[in-house]
């Protein structure tokens, strides 16, 4: 094994010089880095936004936009008419806003933020590398740009219309503000404010945890070089982010105590998951969220190694942006109740780390170039994958169309109003519900004779029995196999009661 790491370590490929027209070329990009950078970003993440039906967590998101749309339910979230306090609301606002926008809410709704955060995130890192490059500094702009925009993570997250994508590039706008006031050695309250608001909009996204990632640096920077007054005022900054995010925990703690926050806060691990101990001896997601970085994390170590050939004013960049990926970026991959989807976050650092060591190499380095290269091809042979072959194609994914497809036509020819729904909600599917495109309340079992405006009712499959055996209600046809519709029986006794959760 060690003869093979040195025939790598030792191979001439490492130290080859780039042609001059790879030189050429890529000068030419990064002029208009820009426009590059964004015109990646629209083939990568728009085509087809909408072929595929909702998936994972995007149907209880749309229902949250629906019951704000419909029901008011902005600041107290909503779905299927019950409480909602498991995430922030600010995705669900962005979602809402493209759809006041649109004029719909549909699948591009869902997932245009996500795809908008991309390219922001994107812009953002190449601004940073441009502000910190000690020469080349479009060459660095191009490159860390790409490098977000190329990241594996990134790309099978940013066309799901969840939060990850969404925190990640509003933590990397943060640090980028404070990177710039680093650099002019100047921190104006216009600087401050920014930073802070744009913290407070990570942390409404989802909580405190990916805020540490930005935190981290702007805090022990300058503890590192005995600044402790700045440290104070990052400190204040950070506390000050939070508020917002704490004025709307406190404001739901009717529905929410404390075990539901450390639940959420994944402070006391899963009830039935994988065994801790395990998880931990294994390094479970670590792996799997360094493969994730390549193939511009070996750029970024690369410019670790270079980091005592580099003036001392300029080495602490390199601290900074090493602060900002890796304690957190290992700490949410290994602990017990890590997943590789929470180390997201690092990938902003890195990238911008990536763009100035390319930088600092392209004129003399092939493997500047090579980096670059491969990202874009693995980046194109991704979404290729996912866009063209994958999405909306699969016998799995054409068969759920034709079901949302069909659930949507019957909730069209049934009178307009809230629709309730009787569904177990370890077996419920989100996503399908979306389609009636009408408010959702949640019927309990126990309220099945209790006076609601609609003479309908959707069941959910693991539901069918009990209401089969109700004499309230009738089904008058099946929802392919997930379902069926009711309707209630003419006459029937109904109770002098209105159930839990259905609109005022």
């Amino acid at each position: 094994m060690s003869g093979i790491l040195r025939q790598l370590l030792g191979w001439p490929g490492w130290r080859a010089s780039p042609a001059q027209w790879q030189i050429n070329m890529l000068e030419g990009w990064a002029r208009y880095w820009p426009v590059f950078v964004l015109g990646a970003g629209l083939l990568l993440y728009f085509p087809y936004l909408g072929l595929r039906p909702l998936r994972f967590e995007e149907g209880r998101r749309a229902l949250q936009v629906l019951e704000m749309l419909e029901g008011g339910a902005w600041w107290h979230l909503k779905f299927i008419g019950t409480p909602y306090v498991n995430k922030p609301p600010f995705t669900p606002w962005l979602m809402a806003a493209v759809g006041l926008l649109r004029g719909v809410l549909d699948e591009v709704t869902v997932r245009l933020p996500g795809v908008i955060a991309a390219l922001a995130g994107a812009l953002s890192a190449g601004t940073a590398a441009l502000v910190l490059a000690p020469r080349d500094r479009k060459v660095a702009a191009l490159t860390a740009g790409l490098a977000f925009l190329c990241s594996v993570q990134i790309l099978l997250k940013a066309r799901i219309g969840e939060t990850d994508v969404t925190v990640t590039a509003l933590c990397g706008m943060a640090l980028a503000l404070w990177l710039y006031g680093r650099a002019r050695q100047h921190f104006g309250p216009a600087l401050w404010l920014g930073i802070a608001a744009l913290l407070a909009c990570a942390a409404m996204t989802k909580g405190p945890i990916p805020v540490a990632f930005s935190a981290l640096p702007m805090i022990l920077m300058p503890l590192l070089e005995r600044k402790p007054r700045e440290a104070l005022v990052a400190v204040a900054i950070i506390a000050v982010a939070h508020l917002p995010m704490l004025a709307w925990a406190w404001s739901n703690r009717p529905d929410a105590g404390a075990a539901h926050w450390v639940s959420e806060m994944r402070l006391g691990g899963e009830v039935g998951g994988d065994n801790r101990l395990t998880r931990l001896l294994h390094l479970s997601d670590l792996p799997l969220a360094i493969l994730y970085q390549l193939p511009f994390l070996p750029a970024a170590v690369a410019l670790v190694s270079v980091r005592s050939d580099l003036p001392r004013e300029r080495r602490w960049m390199i601290d900074a942006l090493l602060l900002a990926a890796v304690p957190l970026g290992v700490l949410t991959s290994i602990l017990p109740i890590g997943r590789t989807r929470y180390s997201m976050p690092a990938t902003w650092p890195l990238a911008v780390m990536a763009g100035l060591w390319v930088s600092m190499n392209w004129r003399r380095l092939y493997m500047a170039h090579f980096i670059i290269g491969a990202g874009l091809t693995i980046a194109a042979i991704v979404q290729l994958v996912q866009v063209v072959v994958t999405d909306g194609r699969t016998s799995g994914q054409r068969q759920l169309r034709a079901d949302v497809e069909a659930f949507s036509a019957v909730m069209k020819s049934l009178p307009p109003g809230p629709m309730p729904v009787v569904w177990d909600h370890d077996h419920m599917n989100e996503n399908i519900l979306v389609y009636g495109h009408r408010k959702i309340f949640e019927l309990r079992r126990d309220e099945l004779d209790c006076q609601v405006a609609s003479g309908y009712l959707v069941a959910g499959a693991s539901d069918i029995a009990v209401m089969d055996a109700s004499p309230n209600w009738t089904k008058i046809e099946p929802l392919s196999d997930w379902g069926a519709l009711y309707r209630r029986v003419d006459e029937a006794p109904t109770r002098n009661c209105k159930p839990r959760f259905a609109p005022a």
